[in-house]
């Protein structure tokens, strides 16, 4: 049996086990600080999210391994309303009687415990969580190594990759000095990395010495600490786009544009005209080739996000991600469903009170609406109640085509006060 972070066209019959794997990638989960665990834990919520939307994507044929949350009634409720939409909207889906249910802390000994017959185990990427699945120390290092921001800056500029001025530390270095004349070649800011983790929990803004050294307290004096030049978003446009990488070929797909509101990521924005021109093209391609040079290949196809910036005809990348990407997913329910208008991918908070009000609005304006200047496609959810300013919340994942306004709109007239607040923020702000 094949194990590893594949692309989703699988013809053959498919086990997907995604869990929240980022951090174990380079942290022992025993040993995590208080902040690490927290930023893992609220990792593993979203992942499920991914969960649900596999639901969707796979096939009769395949199996989803799903967070055992999802059995509990109320949000089992949910789980199946999904699946009538995923089928309202024309996708086969993977069919009930192939759900599983494992416990999140222990996901993947649980799952090795109990994996159906099937052709090859579609993992997020490999990590040492799900190490009872691939049981490869080669993999794992591949994987640890190519996901790495540090050996990316360390080794992307031998392959002629544009990568921002970026250097690394030691957290007694910078505590001693060493960091400050990068500090005072970027006044305007710079941006601290940290391995492991995931997405906005392990990237950050500075303007001082000090306050990454408030950034970093937990870890300890040996820790790697990369900090990199910030670019100039009113010159630069940040953008992220997936590789299908196979041993004799290298494919862009999934173009997107990364949406920022308050200085924070809140969606993707995916349309046609984002295209990739001939000078990205050839960055991009070389960017493949180096993930390749590092093992991360198969000839079924393996993922690989890249995050980076463009401005004309430059191109700089900031980093890869050698599995799959969040952004992944609504770009391959677009592609399945055969959408081109444009598209906005988020996520969102929604009172668990409201989820019937939610359910409602979710089938009254399922895609593909025809009376309607927008159509909403789900995609998933996480099965957990979180207290947000006192209210028990869950969040929704999804896709909103064509006018994002008259979404707004209609929510305002269907939902109560406190659902999808992000949106307002997207529409106010990153799509301004």
């Amino acid at each position: 049996m094949k194990v590893g972070s594949f692309v989703p066209e699988q013809a053959s019959p498919v086990l997907y086990a995604m869990a929240g794997d980022d951090c174990s990638l380079h942290h022992d989960l025993t040993t995590l600080t208080p902040k690490q665990r927290d930023d893992h834990q609220e990792n593993q919520i979203l992942t499920c999210a991914l969960q649900v939307a596999l639901t969707g994507l796979g096939k009769s044929t395949d199996h989803i391994a799903l967070s055992a949350p999802f059995a509990e009634p109320e949000w089992n409720t949910m789980l199946r309303h999904y699946g009538d939409l995923f089928r309202r909207m024309g996708l086969a889906g993977v069919p009930a009687e192939h759900w599983q249910y494992h416990p999140l802390n222990e996901y993947y000994e649980s799952v090795a415990a109990n994996t159906p017959v099937v052709d090859l185990i579609n993992l997020y990427m490999v990590s040492g969580s799900n190490f009872p699945l691939h049981l490869s120390i080669d993999a794992l290092t591949v994987s640890r190594n190519v996901n790495s921001k540090v050996h990316f800056a360390d080794h992307a500029p031998d392959y002629g990759i544009p990568v921002p001025h970026t250097e690394t530390f030691r957290k007694q270095d910078i505590r001693a000095g060493a960091a400050d004349p990068f500090f005072a070649a970027y006044p305007d800011g710079v941006m601290l990395k940290l391995l492991g983790l995931a997405g906005s929990r392990n990237v950050f803004s500075l303007n001082s010495v000090d306050e990454c050294l408030s950034y970093i307290t937990e870890y300890d004096d040996a820790s790697l600490i990369l900090l990199q030049e910030k670019l100039d978003t009113h010159t630069w446009q940040e953008m992220t786009v997936d590789l299908t990488i196979k041993p004799d070929s290298i494919e862009v797909s999934n173009v997107r544009k990364i949406l920022f509101a308050g200085g924070k990521w809140v969606g993707n924005y995916i349309a046609p005209e984002l295209g990739v021109s001939e000078a990205h093209a050839k960055v991009l391609d070389t960017v493949g080739r180096y993930a390749r040079a590092q093992g991360h290949v198969a000839e079924d196809g393996v993922n690989c996000g890249i995050d980076y910036f463009v401005s004309g005809e430059e191109v700089i990348v900031t980093e890869i991600n050698a599995r799959w990407t969040g952004g992944l997913f609504p770009a391959e329910f677009l592609r399945r469903l055969r959408v081109s208008q444009p598209a906005v991918a988020f996520f969102d908070m929604i009172p668990c009170a409201d989820r019937d009000a939610l359910r409602s609005f979710q089938s009254d304006n399922l895609f593909p609406a025809t009376d309607s200047a927008f159509g909403y496609l789900p995609m998933g959810f996480t099965p957990f109640a979180l207290e947000v300013e006192r209210a028990e919340c869950f969040f929704a994942w999804q896709v909103v085509t064509g006018d994002f306004a008259e979404f707004v709109k209609a929510r305002d007239l269907s939902l109560p006060e406190h659902c999808f607040p992000t949106a307002t923020l997207i529409l106010k702000e990153a799509l301004s």
